[in-house]
Formats: structure tokens, C-alpha cells, sequence
């Protein structure tokens, strides 16, 4: 033991020598020879190629539980992570599923398991096929991973046979209503799987589950996207979904195909950006870009208030003094499929729809008064517990998210709100107007008690007046 520790002291000690010494003279120094290694070899990784990435660190602290898996680890950000490693066993079991091996069942007797594999019937298949997507999945990652060649091959097999298999699963489940298996059965899981796998950091590349999908699906099976949509649509239900999204585009990973659903309407709708309107020179920036008011004082300056039914979620539209939001139903999947869409968009070079929604509705809700506005006008529905609630929800979303205020596409929107208020607030005889309409005709109490008070007025000034002129008679 001691001889050990001393021949591991005596390497240390050559390696600090070695890095201490002068370099030979005519000779570069060894960091100049491995950096020119480097320069040689070209770029391992080209972030242009990036797709999957690390949240960044701010956004991560604030909303850790949003982005962190809870129970499956897909792909490498979170390989080997001992908190996750129990789903490991039901990997391998969706495994051993399509390749139509036989599994023992309970009591000891064997279970037969209906064999999917058609096109390939041997895991050699799907390996060598991984094998040869393996560098072109490294580099769709923000990451270089120190995981063999092996294990990585291996991740992407069992990772995404076990999606592709879960997916299948869940299309019958919604079909038949049960299926016999633990995840199905035991009512947590299935709904946290759902959570985990939408997360940013825990994705394959969509031309990995495609590759997997083309080699193990069999004639008549739905379509890969089709499947995606039917498992992540209790997530955020809506009405035929599945008409959202174009079939033909390409997608990064599942996150982004879920999140196209949502924008297919608002695209149609942006103005291009040679077509728009420049900006003023008597507003501010902010005042194109940024809602500088809240739900109540909107309500204050006459704005009204109406629920867009019928149409995405961020197609929100202002006009003629009507300020039209679809509905949003908020419980515990909104928060962390919103910022997972956010953290996406803030790594990504394209529009930031999911950033400026967001953003829209934190300038939208100051207070449980503004949640209580939305809520009776049919726009905003939840479990929360209280609207304070929903009010804090909102107002903690928008921590630490970068807003581009070029980016927005509710610029106009935003800009026409903010002119009918500085119109209305630009005008004392409106602001007094409004307030009394607010103090004294909010309900038929506070206007009876107006008249009553008007009545003993009249009253009052009637007594005074026959006093002081019954005694001016008398004098």
C-alpha cells in the first residue's frame, strides 16, 4: 500500500516537473504543438449543426424542476445519471419487445410478445444502422459527450426503441383505454414519462426515431408524427390537432414537432418584415415591442376583452379597441412545456413565438385582480388553487428569459393596445369619467347608493333654502 502511494506521489511529482520545464530552445512549447493538433484536425463540432442543447445555466436555476428529468434519461445529456438509472429495466424490456422475444410473465410461465419487427428482424440491423447516424447525432448535440462509440450506439438503439415502442403503446392505449403493461398501469409513470420526454435536454434527434421508425413500423401502422402529436396531446389538449403541422417539414427533435402544432395559424399572420410599418420616432421602442400595461388598467382605459375561441393559442389580435385571446387552461404540464419551448426558442436562431407569448402575458397579469378579469372573460381557466396563484406563475416565468423586441410578433398588436391607452390616458375628462363610472355604476348598489346621496342633497339643500327664505318673510 505504501509502495503504491509512493510510485502515485513520484508520477505526480514527474508530471508537475515535466509541466514546469522550460521549453527546448528552437522547439514551441507543448500547449502550442496539441493547439496546432488541434487547428490541423478542423473543428470536431459545428455549433451551425446544433439542435439539443444544455438550458442556459440562469434559466436553469430559476426553473430547475422545469428542465431536469424526473425519471428517464433519453439521449446523453443525462446518461448514466444514478437518479434515473430504474427505467433502465423497462428500456430493455420495450427492447426485448420489438424485437418479438419472449419475456417471462408472472407465475413463472412465458408470455409471448407479438413480434414488430419487419423489416429488420435482427438488432444487428438497428446497430449498424445507428452506427452509421453516430457522428452526425453527436453533432445535432451542444455538447461533446466522453461516451465510447459503443455506448453511445448502444443509447441510441435502446433509448429509441423504447420511445418508438412507448409510442405505439400509447396510440392503442388511446384506443382501447388499457394495456397491459406497468407503465400503462401504474398512474404516475405514464404522466411523467409525458413530462420527461418533452424536456429540451432530453431529446434524440428526430432522424434517429425516424431511421428506428422506417426499419421496425409495418404497413398500415400510423405515421411517426401521428404518433408524437396522440402522446403529447393531454400535455395541452386541443381539437384536431394533428391538422396543425405539415407532414413534410423537418423537425430538430419531438419538442419542436409538438411546438409547430401551435404555430401554423400565427405564421400566416406575421407581416413581413419589408411590408411593416416603421417605427415612429414620437414612441419609444418599448412602446412598439413591449405591453406597458396590465390587465386592469386595459379594462380602466375601455379596452374590451374577449375569448378567441376556435383559434391557436397565440393568435391574439387587436382591433377597433377589442383585445381577442384564445383560451389557455393553465395546470402543473403548462408551466414546464412552455419553458422548455422558450428555453428552445432562447438557443435557436429562429422566431421566438413561445418567448413573446410568454412575455405578452407576464406585461398582461400584475396581480390576482388581473387573473380574475382574464378568468371572467373566458381566457384563462385553472387548478391552481387561487388566481394569486396563477398571478405569481406568470410573474416568475419571466425570469432570466432574453426578449428581443425585434423578434416580436405581436408587435402590432402590442402597438395598437398601447396607443388606445395613451389616447385614453392622455385625456384627464376620459381618466375622471371612467373612474366614476367605476366608483359609482360598477353595480346597481354603489348607483342606488349615488342616487340615495343625490336625493338627501336635494333634500338638504330644499330645507335650507325654505329656512333661510321663510325667515327673510318674517323679517
Amino acid at each position: 500500500m505504501v509502495k503504491a502511494t509512493k510510485g502515485k506521489r513520484n508520477t505526480m511529482n514527474q508530471k508537475k516537473t515535466r509541466a514546469h520545464q522550460k521549453p527546448i530552445e528552437g522547439h514551441p512549447p507543448e500547449w502550442v504543438i496539441n493547439i496546432n493538433k488541434c487547428v490541423k484536425g478542423g473543428p470536431q463540432y459545428d455549433s451551425g449543426n446544433w439542435t439539443i442543447y444544455r438550458v442556459p445555466w440562469s434559466l436553469r436555476e430559476v426553473h430547475k424542476s422545469a428542465f431536469v428529468p424526473k425519471i428517464i434519461s433519453i439521449g446523453p445529456f443525462h446518461y448514466g445519471d444514478p437518479g434515473l438509472r430504474f427505467m433502465e429495466e423497462h428500456k430493455m424490456r420495450y427492447l426485448l419487445r420489438l424485437l418479438g422475444s419472449r419475456t417471462t410473465g408472472k407465475g413463472g410461465q412465458a408470455e409471448d410478445l407479438m413480434p414488430q419487427v419487419h423489416n429488420a428482424t435482427l438488432l444487428e440491423d438497428l446497430e449498424q444502422a445507428m452506427k452509421e447516424l453516430e457522428q452526425k447525432t453527436r453533432q445535432r448535440y451542444s455538447e461533446a459527450f466522453n461516451i465510447d462509440s459503443s455506448d453511445f450506439v448502444q443509447m441510441m438503439v435502446i433509448d429509441g426503441c423504447f420511445v418508438l415502442e412507448l409510442l405505439h403503446l400509447y396510440y392503442k392505449f388511446e384506443r382501447e383505454k388499457y394495456v397491459d403493461d406497468p407503465i400503462f398501469t401504474t398512474r404516475w409513470m405514464l404522466r411523467t414519462i409525458q413530462r420527461d420526454l418533452v424536456k429540451l435536454e432530453n431529446q434524440l434527434p428526430f432522424f434517429v426515431l425516424e431511421k428506428l421508425f422506417d426499419l421496425i413500423s409495418a404497413a398500415g401502422d400510423p405515421s411517426l408524427i401521428d404518433l408524437v402529436l396522440t402522446f403529447f396531446d393531454p400535455l395541452l389538449p386541443r381539437k384536431y390537432i394533428k391538422g396543425l403541422i405539415d407532414p413534410e417539414e423537418e423537425f430538430d427533435h419531438m419538442l419542436e414537432v409538438f411546438r409547430s402544432t401551435f404555430l401554423s395559424s400565427v405564421k400566416q399572420n406575421i407581416t413581413p418584415a419589408s411590408k411593416q410599418p416603421e417605427i415612429s420616432v414620437n414612441f419609444p421602442l418599448v412602446q412598439e415591442r413591449q405591453l406597458v400595461h396590465s390587465v386592469t388598467e386595459l379594462e380602466e382605459a375601455g379596452v374590451e376583452l374577449k375569448n378567441r375561441e376556435e383559434s391557436d393559442l397565440l393568435d391574439i389580435s387587436f382591433q377597433g379597441g377589442v383585445l381577442k385571446i384564445p383560451p389557455l387552461y393553465i395546470d402543473d404540464n403548462t408551466a414546464p412545456l412552455f419553458l422548455n419551448f422558450v428555453a428552445y426558442e432562447q438557443c435557436e436562431d429562429g422566431k421566438p413565438f413561445f418567448t413573446n407569448f410568454l412575455m405578452f402575458f407576464e406585461s398582461l397579469i400584475n396581480s390576482s385582480a388581473d387573473v380574475e378579469i382574464l378568468h371572467k372573460n373566458g381566457i384563462i381557466n385553472h387548478v391552481l388553487g387561487s388566481d394569486q396563484d396563477v398571478a405569481d406563475l406568470f410573474n416568475k416565468l419571466g425570469r432570466e428569459v432574453v426578449y428581443d423586441l425585434d423578434e416580436c410578433y405581436l408587435s402590432q398588436q402590442i402597438k395598437g393596445v398601447n396607443n388606445y391607452c395613451k389616447a385614453y390616458y392622455g385625456s384627464k375628462w376620459r381618466v375622471w369619467f371612467t373612474n366614476l363610472k367605476h366608483d359609482y355604476f360598477s353595480s346597481p348598489w354603489t348607483f342606488f347608493s349615488l342616487l340615495a346621496a343625490i336625493f338627501l342633497l336635494l333634500l338638504t339643500t330644499a330645507q335650507t333654502y325654505y329656512t333661510v327664505y321663510a325667515y327673510y318673510i318674517s323679517s
